[in-house]
């Protein structure tokens, strides 16, 4: 997650992450945010079903020209080793 608000092309806060129609991690309504937090201490390549490369749907606020606006992206997604 912290890699989403930290990427040039993305910046990206309250972000929220799907894979293959599945909640990985929701930001909000809170109830959806406590039922996934614990996916963020399992490895996303884990989360995927270990699958080495597809996409995920990750949406969340952007700020352009001091404008805040929710935006939608699809991510490739790539795992070495």
């Amino acid at each position: 997650m912290d890699l989403l608000a930290e990427q040039p092309l993305l910046k990206m806060s309250r972000t929220s992450v799907m894979y293959q129609g599945n909640n990985l991690y929701m930001q909000a309504p809170p109830v959806l945010e406590e039922m996934t937090r614990s996916n963020l201490q399992i490895p996303l390549f884990e989360l995927m079903g270990k699958i080495p490369k597809d996409i995920v749907h990750v949406s969340g606020t952007t700020n352009i020209d001091d404008k805040k606006s929710t935006a939608s992206r699809k991510v490739r997604v790539s795992f070495r080793g």
